[in-house]
């Protein structure tokens, strides 16, 4: 009789790791899926972070460009190339190596 005891604990256990294997078999997909979504979550919040200070940036920028003559001359002399009148630009070009 000690036996059969012996036999259906081992049988009860066996059991009861077959049920725990199915359900991991079962959710290790939607695990693994979690895992990705939460990363892709995680990029995305920096993508906007980086975006939000870029914003700010540009609308500081904007807001210099309304107000302040000094920073829209510097504009004009480097980005565009302006100069006042009499002044000579001169223009550097470096030659890439072949």
């Amino acid at each position: 009789m000690n036996f059969w005891k012996f036999i259906q604990r081992i049988c009860l256990i066996a059991s009861v790791l077959l049920l725990m294997l199915i359900v991991l078999r079962l959710f290790l997909p939607l695990i693994e899926q979690q895992k990705a979504l939460r990363a892709r979550e995680d990029e995305v919040r920096q993508d906007i972070q980086r975006e939000a200070e870029q914003l700010r940036m540009l609308k500081m920028k904007q807001e210099k460009l309304q107000e302040d003559r000094r920073f829209i001359e510097k504009i004009a002399r480097e980005d565009l190339g302006y100069a006042k009148p009499g002044e000579t630009v001169f223009r550097f070009v470096d030659e890439e190596a072949p």
